[in-house]
C-alpha cells in the first residue's frame, strides 16, 4: 500500500504534536528541591503559568517544611529519609514567596525561596 505525500505530511504534523493538544493531560515537570540549615537549593524556581508542575523536597540534614500561602500551597514537613512531593499548576504570572515551615534552628526564618511564573 503506497502512502500519499499528503498522508506523510498529515502523520508527521500529527506525530509533531504536544500531548496537551491531542487531550492528553501534559507531563509535569519535575523539579528536585534539597533543604539544609538554613537554605534551599535552588531557592529560585521559575516556572511558565499553566504547566503543571511536580516539585520533590528532601532534606540533608533535619526535618525540614515548605509552604506558600501566596499560591495556596499547603504545609508539607519532610525528612531525610521521607521526601515529600507537591504537585500543581500555577495560573497567572507573578513572584510568590515560599518558605520553612518547620523550625529547624536559630536560622530558621532566612530560610526562604521564590516561584517566579510568567506567562
Amino acid at each position: 500500500m503506497r502512502v500519499t505525500r499528503a498522508v506523510r505530511s498529515a502523520l508527521l504534523v500529527a506525530l509533531a504534536l504536544p500531548a496537551f493538544l491531542l487531550g492528553a493531560p501534559p507531563e509535569p515537570r519535575k523539579i528536585e528541591v534539597v533543604a539544609k540549615k538554613y537554605s534551599f537549593e535552588p531557592s529560585r524556581i521559575e516556572l511558565k503559568a499553566g504547566e503543571p508542575v511536580e516539585i520533590t523536597f528532601r532534606s540533608e540534614d533535619t526535618k525540614h517544611g515548605f509552604v506558600s500561602k501566596e499560591l495556596g500551597l499547603e504545609k508539607v514537613v519532610f525528612t531525610k529519609d521521607q521526601p515529600a512531593k507537591v504537585s500543581f499548576t500555577p495560573d497567572k504570572p507573578g513572584t510568590y514567596a515560599f518558605k520553612c515551615a518547620r523550625f529547624c534552628g536559630m536560622g530558621h526564618g532566612k530560610m526562604k525561596g521564590e516561584i517566579v511564573v510568567t506567562p
